[in-house]
């Protein structure tokens, strides 16, 4: 079977791998808020600080891939693997402020370079009508995870000293990069060039520029204002994590095949249009329970994220792909860098409702950039999209 249909045997190793990571990261998000508040005592400038730290190598993205230009995708895959694991794993043994940021930046190196690879393998080795769908599984695996591992800290949140669960995470993330390293036998390979950047990819860039700022929004400040705001415990936050992941396993491969059916520019329009009434509402809405809702639909919206892959799958040649989403992760990353460091220093001195309300102004610009997506692929393909 040619790599273009796809290998099952591929698809199940990538599906149990990314398993393993996401358990892993979701032990480490579930307690990660409540650590950083509760224990480290990080105020919401510094609390900010750390997740622009945590894009930084986001941001480098293109360069850490090219500098691994000889190392297939399959093999890079295992070897950023294994970073995030080490990376969580450091977080039990923090002390201060700066040990958090060294941990940061380890398990952030292997993270951003794993995504970027993870979502080559699966484009690459999938039929074009096939790959938002393909990508939907992929991530439903790893909503599946999140929810088992957010489960877990719910259930022994508060029997368990917090640091316990990023050694857990860490031992489980290694696991997977293990598992990880089986790609290499079954992926055929395909050369990568070490830097991309065409002008003719910039509806991708620009997508991805305007998904970077809405993600890094709601990462940093949906979740921080749960804490610190209602006073989300460490069950809490990990119930409505577990909520998440329960709802991706089965609205992620349904986005997956909405992507497919209806094409990019439908699917983005409409989830842009969506987020931006969920924005206003973290603005502005006080209420608990209402806030907790439009945490847990937000992060169901996150799937049309696809869409942004699927499109530069579909302008962009297999053996570019690499390289290409490298440099779509650097861009990404720009605002990934920028938005929590300035919306950490205005939150602080003008409250929460102004990083929110710049989340509504990107969205709004995504969702009137989407309307004319269409046209920009037939510019670059010559081909019509269904």
């Amino acid at each position: 079977m040619s790599s273009a249909n796809g290998t099952p045997r591929l698809l199940t190793i990538l599906m149990g791998a990314s398993f393993l990571l996401n358990l892993a990261f979701a032990l480490y998000r579930g307690v990660f808020n409540n650590f950083a508040v509760q224990e480290m005592g990080i105020d919401a400038a510094r609390y900010g600080l750390v997740e622009g730290i945590r894009e930084v190598p986001g941001l480098l993205t293109v360069v850490l891939v090219a500098m691994a230009a000889r190392v297939r995708d399959e093999r890079l895959y295992a070897i950023s693997g294994s970073l995030v694991g080490i990376g969580i794993w450091l977080y039990a043994t923090a002390n201060s402020y700066a040990d958090v940021v060294l941990a940061t930046l380890v398990q952030s190196t292997g993270f951003h370079v794993w995504s970027v690879v993870q979502e080559s393998i699966v484009l690459k080795h999938t039929a074009l009508e096939d790959r938002a769908t393909r990508l939907g599984k992929v991530n439903a695996a790893g909503a599946a995870a999140g929810l088992l591992g957010l489960a877990g800290v719910w259930l022994t949140g508060s029997l368990l000293n917090i640091r316990w669960y990023f050694v857990m995470a860490g031992v489980v993330g290694l696991g997977g990069a293990a598992l990880g390293l089986l790609l290499r036998r079954t992926a055929e390979a395909v050369h990568r060039p070490t830097f991309v950047f065409r002008w003719q990819y910039r509806s991708y860039y620009v997508l991805t520029l305007l998904q970077g700022a809405r993600r890094h929004i709601v990462v940093t400040f949906a979740s921080f204002a749960l804490v610190k705001l209602y006073g989300a415990s460490v069950p809490t936050m990990a119930l409505l994590m577990a909520l998440q992941s329960f709802l991706a396993i089965w609205t992620r491969p349904l986005i997956g095949r909405i992507i497919d059916r209806v094409g990019e520019q439908r699917a983005l329009s409409l989830n842009y249009g969506i987020v931006a009434a969920v924005f206003a509402g973290y603005a502005f809405i006080r209420v608990p329970w209402i806030a907790y809702g439009l945490f847990v639909m937000d992060n169901v919206l996150t799937g049309f994220d696809i869409a942004v892959s699927t499109h530069a799958g579909r302008i962009i040649p297999r053996g570019e792909l690499s390289a290409s989403l490298a440099t779509g992760s650097t861009i990404n990353h720009i605002f990934g860098v920028m938005v929590p460091i300035a919306g950490g220093f205005m939150w602080e001195l003008f409250g929460p409702v102004i990083p929110f309300l710049m989340g509504v102004t990107v969205v709004l610009i995504g969702m009137a950039y989407s309307w004319n997506l269409d046209a920009r692929t037939k510019a670059i393909t010559g081909d019509s999209v269904a």
